[in-house]
Parts: C-alpha cells; structure tokens; sequence
C-alpha cells in the first residue's frame, strides 16, 4: 500500500509538466489535465489515493484465494481475473453512480455543432460539443422544447445540393432544440476518490475477516 501510494505520488509529479503544457484541442489555451482529464480511466486509477485502496483489495483478495484454493496457480490466476473484473466493472458502471449526476439543459447552439447525420428517410441527428472543462460527461442528448429525444425531419437546407453548412446551421437554430447533458462535476474528483478508496478498503476488509474464519474453522476442524 505503501508503495502503490508513493509511485502515484510520482506519476503525478512527473506528469505535472506535461499535463501544464497540454493545449485544449481546438484552441490556443493552455488546460491542466489536473482539471480537464481527471476521471479518465487511466489516470484516475494511476493518480491520487485510489491506488493505496487497489493495493489493499489486492493483497487481501491473493490472499484469500490462496487460502481458499491452497495451490499457487490457481490462487495467482482466480486472483488477478477477479481483480480485472472489479476494475472494469467499476470503471464502466459503477464509479459513474458513486454520487447522483448532475442534469443541465441548455439552448442547442449549432456553431458547436460536432455531429450531423441524415439516414435515407430523411431524419436527422444532431449533437453539439459540451463546454464543461474537468467534468465527466455521461451523456449528451439533443432534445426538442418538450424536452423528448430529437430525431425529426431533416430540414430543408440541410438536404439541399445547393444548401451550404452554414445555411443549414442556421436553419437547426429555428428549430429550437436544447442540448441535455448528464455529467459528474470535476469538483467532485476527490470525493470521488475518496468514497473509491474506502469502498476497496473496506473490501480488504472483509476478505481479511473471511481469511480468518475459514482458517479457524478449518483448524476446528
């Protein structure tokens, strides 16, 4: 633990730099990955206090399956399938719900458009890039006025073969469509991190106290 501690604490030190240096695409800004990239995967699992908590599960969880299946192999092999396992699961479905996400609807702005797709029956789909720097975006609707998923007829001047983009971007502001985001704000990263690390904690924990019941019974035994 203690060392899974101290080599995030130097990842995160040798990435500063970098991180301070990387320019948001598309702009002349410079953004610290300390706020826009966070929650990625990667780094959130490589970074912080989360590791001290993983190093525990780990250790408690290798320990467990050799008491329980008392070969080498097979302990080394049930220990780091079910280790990815949790790691995946949390990283895809659980660590997004670890606190209620947050809801904005805001007016659709189609200078932001990042995506337009008509299929053959002429419907049209649309999405708009989000500007929320740190925080981790679960989901981007469009939406119509009454709030449902927008997915209607493409308008003219986006089907036209003499229509230009931007004439069919101001024909998509008529409409008056409303962009739905559901995110994790990035001032919750470390509430994030910590409620992570106690969950894992807390797992050791008990692996531990299973460890030690099965010991003694079979010992009773």
């Amino acid at each position: 633990m203690v060392t899974a501690g101290l080599l995030s604490l130097l990842v995160t030190w040798w990435a500063a730099p970098v991180d301070r240096a990387g320019p948001l695409a598309g702009s002349h800004q410079r953004v610290d990955l300390e706020v826009l990239g966070r929650f990625t995967p990667a780094l959130f699992g490589a970074r912080g206090i989360t590791p001290v908590g993983y190093a525990a599960f780990a250790f408690a969880l290798g320990l467990t399956a050799g008491v329980l299946f008392r070969h080498t192999l097979a302990a080394m092999a049930a220990s780091l399938a079910v280790f990815a396992g949790v790691q995946v699961a949390f990283a895809l479905w659980i660590r997004a719900h670890l606190s209620t996400p947050l809801r904005s609807i805001t007016p659709f702005n189609s200078a932001n458009l990042t995506q337009l797709s008509i299929d053959g029956s002429g419907q049209i789909t649309v999405a708009a890039k989000v500007s929320r720097p740190g925080a981790w975006i679960l989901s981007n609707q469009t939406v119509t006025a009454a709030g449902h998923p927008f997915a209607g007829p493409a308008p003219a001047a986006c089907v036209s073969d003499t229509g230009s983009f931007q004439s069919c971007q101001r024909a998509l502001g008529t409409l008056h469509l409303r962009q739905l985001v559901t995110y994790q704000p990035a001032s919750r990263y470390w509430a994030f991190q910590w409620t992570e690390t106690a969950i894992f904690l807390a797992l050791a924990v008990a692996l531990a106290g299973l460890c030690y019941w099965w010991t003694r019974r079979r010992r009773l035994a």
